[in-house]
């Protein structure tokens, strides 16, 4: 189209430029001395145009013929280019399709006719130790980090990744460290940190890596809040075993604010305390969540405490009733803490209701206990008995609550007394 353009331009211009020579020839004269030309104007610039077109020429063959090697040896890499991505092609579809010695041919024979070969190299190393040829992978790495400047990092990282696949968590680790200082940073690297800290049970370290992880987002948000998750949970377990309460507290500290308020999170550091002996520091840090978030499995948890203040836990554990009646959970929770604090026909109550709404086997466990403590041992075992019912067939095809035998004439049944709603109310021990 741009052609078509040009030279219709052109023929406009010769047609204005032949009317306009028709009417007034013009002419040039050239004089030197004593001697002189003289020609038309029409054929001066016709000769002027076949001269400049004529000196364009000469001047495009001579840059041509001057530049001939470089553009030999242009050619000679891009053919060798072209060889390289082929045969990485080929060998990458072999691979896919689980030929990891055809693959590991096609990816070398490539590599050695190519002037970018580190992609082949490096494909070849993978196809290597899927066939179990750690030498050769080995020697496929080395090959790869001399064969281009610049290739440090992606050789490094590729190397520690295949020697984490081999379990070689040694080797791995000195190829991460060197590679941090070369590359620090890098969202591959602190990704390949992670997954060697997890598979070393290192959490301290997991958890150092963490924040690095989230400014990087290597890792979406699901993928770094487990990781966070496990890791602070094994830690905690950790220092908890050897007894360090002030290197709990720091970790727990040291966590970012928004984590320290998911209950995933909550619960590990709750029961490190109490492992430590600190229950009450573990009540005020669940009765904190709890406000926040509501959430049973540190309801329950709650319900474990052996606090110095009883009744003010018992309190507590009863204000959360007014939203959670019915909660099976709060249920058994409060039934546990009045029974540590010998109210117990107030845990009874608090228990039956709690089996009422969900039978479980723990629940069950728990009025049994009281039960037997009150004197009443037919409703033990019955109630014993239907916990274990619970536990093997996961329901039950009778009365959840265990049946009290009818009392002797003028004698009341032991254990509990009633408000006039119905609700257990504190006894004396």
């Amino acid at each position: 189209m741009k052609s078509l353009i040009v030279i219709f331009l052109v023929l406009i211009a010769s047609a204005i430029a032949t009317l306009l020579f028709m009417e007034e020839p013009g002419y040039v004269l050239f004089a030197y001395g004593d001697m002189s030309l003289e020609t038309s104007m029409a054929f001066y610039i016709v000769a002027m145009v076949v001269v400049l077109l004529a000196l364009y020429g000469v001047i495009r063959f001579l840059v041509g013929l001057f530049g001939l090697p470089s553009n030999m040896s242009a050619r000679r890499k891009q053919k060798k280019a072209m060889v390289c991505q082929k045969g990485l092609a080929l060998g990458m579809a072999e691979m896919t399709e689980g030929r990891w010695n055809k693959a590991e041919k096609l990816l070398v024979q490539s590599a050695r006719r190519g002037d970018s070969p580190t992609l082949n190299y490096l494909s070849a190393a993978r196809a290597a130790q899927a066939q179990g040829a750690y030498d050769r992978r080995d020697e496929y790495l080395r090959q790869a980090s001399q064969a281009e400047a610049g290739a440090e990092v992606a050789v490094g990282l590729t190397q520690a990744e295949l020697q984490l696949d081999h379990g070689e968590t040694g080797p791995a680790t000195s190829t991460l460290r060197h590679m941090n200082d070369v590359a620090p940073g890098h969202p591959q690297l602190l990704r390949l940190r992670a997954r060697l800290y997890r598979e070393t049970g290192d959490s301290a370290s997991l958890l150092n890596v963490l924040p690095e992880l989230r400014k990087a987002r290597a890792l979406d948000n699901k993928a770094l809040d487990e990781m966070e998750a496990e890791a602070f949970s094994a830690r905690a377990a950790e220092l908890a075993a050897a007894g360090d309460l002030g290197k709990l507290e720091g970790a727990w500290v040291s966590l970012p604010k928004t984590s320290r308020s998911r209950h995933e999170l909550v619960e590990p550091y709750a029961r490190a305390l109490i492992n430590l002996n600190e229950p009450d520091r573990a009540e005020v840090v669940l009765r904190s969540s709890l406000k926040q978030h509501w959430n049973e499995r540190l309801v329950h948890l709650y319900g474990q405490l052996t606090v110095n203040d009883t009744n003010r836990a018992i309190s507590v554990a009863e204000g959360w009733l007014r939203e959670h009646r019915r909660d099976p959970v709060l249920l058994l929770t409060l039934g546990r803490l009045c029974k540590q604090g010998k109210a117990w026909g107030k845990a009874r109550g608090y228990l039956e209701s709690s089996v009422n709404a969900k039978p479980t086997p723990e629940a069950y466990r728990e009025l049994g206990e009281i039960l037997d403590q009150v004197g009443e041992e037919k409703l033990a075992q019955d109630a014993y008995r239907k916990g274990l019912q619970v536990a093997v067939d996961g329901s039950l095809s009778e009365p959840v609550v265990p049946v009290a035998p009818q009392p002797e004439a003028g004698k009341p049944l032991p254990g509990r007394r009633r408000g006039k709603v119905g609700q257990p109310r504190l006894s004396s021990a």
